[in-house]
């Protein structure tokens, strides 16, 4: 009977974990990210506690998969899972949401800190070196923040976090163009 106990929270233990994190990634994954948001949210109502939505975009995938095959573009992805996870507190959340995006939830950061700690992550990604067999990775991420609001559903608030990445991502393609 114990031996059975045993196994069966081995089993359970193994299916949460399969439940809540990325395939790929060590990270959580979009459907655990969601109820950690609406967690927030209802941390935000009750208590005050602020949270910001950081959405982070890996640029140049594609190059990565066209050149060096689909394996160099997932390790650049765990690469980089690792580095978003390295440079953030552990109470803050981090996962992979989709293929080439991330997201985070800091909590009880002003929005002045919370641009620090994404210029911060995005140093780290430019500056860590992703070697992959004989072939070095060129990584880089765009980053788009949006506070979290007592009336945001996870939708809006993904939302808002979305836009504000592609309006960063565009001001950075044309300050490159303006070159």
């Amino acid at each position: 009977m114990r031996r059975e106990l045993r196994s069966l929270r081995i089993a359970n233990s193994e299916l949460e974990r399969v439940v809540e994190r990325d395939t790929l990634t060590p990270l959580y994954n979009r459907r655990y990210f969601i109820n950690a948001i609406n967690d927030r949210r209802k941390r935000l109502e009750r208590y005050g506690t602020r949270s910001i939505l950081v959405f982070v975009d890996v640029d140049g995938l594609k190059r990565i998969n066209d050149t060096h095959g689909h394996n160099a573009g997932d390790y650049a992805l765990i690469h980089i899972a690792g580095l978003l996870f390295a440079n953030v507190r552990t109470t803050d959340i981090v996962a992979r949401i989709g293929g080439d995006e991330f997201a985070l939830v800091l909590e009880e950061l002003t929005k002045d800190e919370a641009l620090a700690k994404i210029a911060q992550l995005r140093e780290a990604i430019l500056q860590a070196s992703c070697e992959y067999g004989d072939a070095s990775l060129m990584l880089g991420a765009s980053f788009g923040m949006a506070v979290m609001l007592e009336s945001d559903t996870d939708e809006a608030l993904i939302a808002r976090a979305d836009a504000d990445m592609y309006a960063n991502k565009r001001k950075m393609r044309d300050q490159r163009s303006d070159k």
